[in-house]
C-alpha cells in the first residue's frame, strides 16, 4: 500500500496547529489499516472518501491500494473546497 500526499494537502497541513498536525499525521499513517466503518464515501464522487480527525477532515482518493491525500482542512471549509476542486 502506498500513501501519496498531494502538494495542496501538504500546504493545508502546514497551516494547521502543530497539535492537530500530529493527530492528522497519525491518522494518515494508519489509513490503510483502518476499518471501512471509519471511512465515508463522499456522495456524488467516484473513489473519493473522507476521514474525521477532530474538527478536521482528510479527503482522499483510493484506487488499487494507493491512497492519494487530496485535501486536508477544517470541517466547515473542506466541503466547499471539494466542490471547487472536483466540479
Amino acid at each position: 500500500m502506498k500513501i501519496i500526499l498531494l502538494p495542496r494537502a501538504e500546504k493545508e497541513l502546514r497551516r494547521i496547529p502543530k497539535f492537530d498536525q500530529i493527530a492528522i499525521a497519525r491518522k494518515i499513517r494508519i489509513l490503510p489499516q483502518s476499518s471501512a466503518s471509519q471511512e465515508e464515501k463522499l456522495s456524488g464522487f467516484v473513489d473519493i472518501y473522507r476521514v474525521r480527525v477532530g474538527n478536521y477532515r482528510i479527503v482522499y482518493r483510493k484506487k488499487h491500494q494507493i491512497y492519494s491525500i487530496v485535501l486536508i482542512g477544517n470541517r466547515r471549509d473542506i466541503y466547499k473546497m471539494v466542490q471547487d476542486l472536483f466540479r
